[in-house]
């Protein structure tokens, strides 16, 4: 048995991927030069992508993480977010890139931003590995996205 039997489909090869995480923290060093910004990742899904992104990153960063539900027991969100692990420090003042995996509807990404921005934070920008488009029942600016998939297809 190997670690990859269930998976039926690879979208995005290992390199691919690598090149992409490269690129986006680079531009992320290059926007957020001379600052230092609070990586916000959102557990437990995102904790791969925002260890591969810090490690791109040529910047002094701190990462806080929150863990919320909106699935319950199913395999759909529900649209009612539950925050069940919130920041360990404030981020009032203070530059915040929310790091996510996948952004498929939008709703609990959306029900975040307002949570946070009543955090005052200096700035808040998303950062996405894959932007799912074609799912999305709320509109969210993604500042930074590392792939899209659309419906027939994977893009970059």
């Amino acid at each position: 048995m190997s670690l990859h039997d269930d998976v039926e489909e690879i979208l995005i090869d290992s390199q691919t991927l690598a090149s992409r995480v490269a690129e986006l923290g680079a531009q992320l060093s290059s926007d957020y030069a001379g600052r230092d910004p609070v990586l916000v990742s959102v557990l437990k899904g995102a904790l791969i992508f925002l260890a591969d992104l810090m490690r791109a990153m040529d910047l002094p960063t701190s990462i806080d993480l929150m863990e919320v539900s909106s699935y319950g027991a199913a395999t759909e969100t529900s649209g009612q977010v539950r925050i069940l692990k919130d920041l360990s420090k404030p981020i009032e003042g203070r530059d915040v890139i929310v790091v996510e995996d996948i952004i498929d509807t939008g709703l609990t990404l959306n029900y975040l931003l307002g949570y946070l921005a009543d955090r005052q934070p200096s700035s808040i920008r998303i950062c996405c590995l894959l932007d799912k488009p074609a799912r999305r029942l709320a509109e969210i600016p993604i500042d930074y996205r590392g792939f899209i998939q659309t419906v027939d297809k994977l893009g970059g």
